[in-house]
């Protein structure tokens, strides 16, 4: 049908059939018209995101990336993928640059598709892009070169093209590759790309087997990509022996590979604790280091699911004192703004110098600053968003804005297990999340509220 948009039918108590919303204008051209004002508006928001983040920006962490990806030798202390994707960039643009253009190029696309599956007129669905792309909480680390700013970009674009081309595929498993805890959040995508009118038992029992697939197709690319094992899992493992150990004030069982001597000092052990970061543990002078040895990586595992298993009451004390930090209910966490690199030349002589702030970079650090004290950057804010509007979601039939409020908690969810620190970042994509769902919601209700005070 011509002149027309497809939307996706609210769930349950409609017919579960895709339906043809007529535009305001008739004729050929008024939905190619509201496209293209969409994608212009997208334009500007990624141009905007350039100019701020020129050239992008980068931590220790995103420095020893870049030498990953110019070496052409993957480890997995980082998911390889994002190496792997930097090394191609670097050839066309290099540094920063190509990365930003990257990450700046997915999000804003895919948020793009986003609006375009808006019932709503184009005035709100370029509110609804502005608003989400630059919306404060994510600006404020936006321009950073890091995995957990790819991450979102991936899954914003699996969102924006779940129940329809086979590209989602794409883009799921990208995303899955990017963090290794991201495949919580893509099985929401997983599940709408099966289900875009609503829950039945039949697209849940596929979305199920289509995780699984895409979650096993990430084991076996990153296999194929790592060319060093860094074996993180034992930081968490180490973090949480320790935690455990300062609830308990028993002797961690910790593994000998990871002493710095011998025998072990439980008091100054205790003393590097800090449930803010598992950093603190292997900082220099305290009493444990990082082993690259596989077995004994693997031994300080099992001892860390047996002493979760003995201590299980210790072990949730620990956590629950981590997910305060993470969640910055104590206070905003760290990490929570980058406007300029950051990162020591002299820890990375292969580098080019990081290029210092711009004028309008530092005037963007000042605004997002005077934000903090109103609680802007503190994650629980979103979590709460997001789920009051997976619920209002929920009971006004819409699946879109429902299935990426719960993709956002459950990706959330996952970190108060295993996040091994309170950085800000961990939390980006339950924000984007929240806001998108929020958003959606608040603009699909519009139309509503205006019916119900004309009759």
């Amino acid at each position: 049908m011509r002149g027309t948009h497809a939307r996706d039918v609210p769930f349950e108590g409609h017919a579960p059939v895709r339906v043809e919303a007529v535009s305001g204008r008739q004729g050929p051209r008024a939905g190619l018209s509201d496209a293209k004002i969409v994608a212009l508006v997208a334009l500007v928001g990624a141009a905007t995101w350039l100019v701020l983040f020129y050239p992008g920006f980068m931590s220790a962490d995103s420095a020893s990336q870049l030498l990953e990806a110019r070496r052409g030798s993957f480890s997995d202390w980082h998911p390889p993928i994002m190496a792997a994707l930097w090394m191609l960039c670097d050839r066309v643009v290099a540094g920063p640059l190509g990365m930003l253009l990257l990450q700046t190029a997915l999000f804003w696309i895919g948020l793009a598709l986003l609006a375009d599956r808006l019932s709503a007129p184009v005035a709100l669905k370029a509110g609804f892009l502005l608003l989400i792309g630059l919306a404060p909480p994510i600006v404020t680390i936006a321009g950073a070169i890091w995995k957990d700013v790819l991450l979102p970009a991936f899954l914003v674009m699996a969102f924006g093209l779940a129940g329809g081309r086979k590209a989602f595929w794409v883009f799921a498993v990208l995303a899955t590759l990017t963090r290794h805890n991201a495949i919580l959040a893509v099985a929401g995508a997983v599940l709408l790309h099966f289900s875009t009118t609503g829950p039945s038992v039949a697209g849940l029992l596929r979305a199920a087997v289509g995780t699984v697939a895409v979650f096993i197709a990430s084991l076996g690319i990153n296999a194929a990509l790592t060319h060093q094992r860094a074996h993180v899992e034992q930081m968490v493992a180490m973090f949480d022996l320790v935690g455990i150990a300062a609830t308990t004030r028993t002797m961690p069982d910790i593994h000998p590979c990871n002493l710095r001597r011998a025998p072990i000092d439980l008091d100054a052990v205790l003393r590097t604790y800090d449930p803010r970061s598992a950093v603190y543990l292997v900082s220099p002078g305290s009493e444990l280091n990082y082993c690259f040895d596989p077995e004994a990586a693997s031994m300080i595992v099992r001892r860390w699911l047996g002493a979760v298993a003995a201590h299980p009451a210790a072990y949730v004390t620990h956590r629950v004192k981590v997910s305060r930090h993470l969640l910055g209910i104590d206070d905003t966490p760290g990490s929570y703004m980058i406007v300029q690199s950051t990162y020591a030349q002299a820890d990375f002589p292969d580098l080019e110098p990081p290029v210092p702030a711009s004028s309008l970079q530092a005037w963007l650090g000042q605004v997002l600053l005077s934000m903090n004290a109103y609680g802007a950057f503190r994650p629980w804010i979103y979590g709460v968003l997001a789920l009051v509007a997976c619920a209002v979601a929920a009971w006004r039939r819409l699946w879109r804005p429902c299935c990426i409020a719960l993709s956002g908690l459950a990706h959330e969810s996952g970190l108060l297990f295993v996040a091994p620190c309170e950085d800000y970042r961990y939390s980006l994509w339950m924000i984007v999340s929240a806001l998108i769902a929020a958003a959606w919601v608040a603009i699909e209700a519009l139309p509503a509220r205006t019916a119900s005070r004309t009759n």
